[in-house]
C-alpha cells in the first residue's frame, strides 16, 4: 500500500516518528513503490496481519493465541521479536477487558470497512481489518489495532485516529470504536480521550506533511 493510500495505523505510526527515522522508513516506502510501479515484486514484509487473524480467533474461541503466535514464529523466525511483544500486549487487554465487564464478550466475523479522503492532498485512509465485539446482549465495539513499539500511540494519535474512523466508518457510532495500542495492552475511546475538534486539522498537517516528503522522494529516487 503506497502512502497515498495507507492504511490508519501507518499513518499513525509515520505521523509521531522522529524526523529521521520517518524520513528513512519513507525513503524505504518510496523505494518499494517506485518497484511496484516497474512491476517488480514489493519488498514489504506483511507482519502484522497473521497475527491479527491469530488474535481474532482466540477471540472468537476459535485457537489459542499462545500456540498460534509458537506456529507462526516456527514457520518466520522474523517474527520471533516481535510476535511475542504482541502476544503478551494484546491478552493482557483480552483477559482484563473479561474480567472487568461483566457480561459475555464474543467476536463475530465482519467485513466493515471504509476510507477517509482528502482530495486537496490527494490521499486516502483506509479503516479495515477491525475486530467487532458484541458485549452482552446489545452493544458492539469496533476494535481497530495498532500494532508499532514506536512511537507508542499517544493520547492526541489516538484522538486524531478515532476521529478518522468515525469518518471513514459513517455508519457506525464514534462511542463503539476503540483504538488498540496492542502491544501495550491499551484502549483508546473517546469517553475516555474525547474529541478536542482540533482533529482534523492535525491529521490534515501531518498527513500533508508526509506525502510531501514521500512525493519529493519519489520524484528524487525515480
Amino acid at each position: 500500500m503506497s502512502i497515498d493510500t495507507i492504511a490508519l495505523r501507518k499513518a499513525l505510526h509515520l505521523f509521531y516518528l522522529k524526523d529521521s527515522i520517518r524520513s528513512t522508513k519513507l525513503k524505504r516506502e518510496a523505494k518499494d513503490e517506485l518497484a511496484r510501479r516497474s512491476g517488480q515484486k514489493s519488498l514489504a514484509r506483511h507482519f502484522h496481519y497473521p497475527f491479527w487473524a491469530d488474535a481474532k480467533s482466540h477471540a472468537a474461541g476459535k485457537s489459542d493465541l499462545t500456540e498460534s503466535t509458537d506456529r507462526q514464529i516456527e514457520r518466520d523466525w522474523h517474527r520471533k521479536n516481535l510476535y511475542p511483544k504482541l502476544r503478551d500486549g494484546f491478552l493482557h487487554w483480552w483477559n482484563e477487558t473479561r474480567r472487568w465487564i461483566n457480561e459475555d464478550i464474543e467476536e463475530f466475523p465482519n467485513s466493515i470497512s471504509g476510507t477517509c479522503g482528502f482530495a486537496d492532498i490527494e490521499g486516502i485512509v483506509r479503516v479495515d481489518n477491525l475486530m467487532s465485539l458484541k458485549v452482552g446482549t446489545d452493544k458492539t465495539r469496533l476494535i481497530y489495532p495498532y500494532f508499532s513499539d514506536r512511537p507508542n500511540l499517544s493520547e492526541e494519535a489516538a484522538r486524531i485516529g478515532l476521529w478518522a474512523m468515525s469518518k471513514a466508518l459513517p455508519n457506525h457510532g464514534i462511542d463503539d470504536m476503540r483504538i488498540l495500542d496492542v502491544i501495550r495492552g491499551e484502549t483508546f475511546s473517546v469517553d475516555r480521550h474525547p474529541l478536542q475538534g482540533d482533529e482534523e486539522a492535525i491529521f490534515r498537517h501531518r498527513y500533508s506533511s508526509v506525502l510531501r516528503e514521500w512525493r519529493l522522494l519519489l520524484s528524487e529516487l525515480g
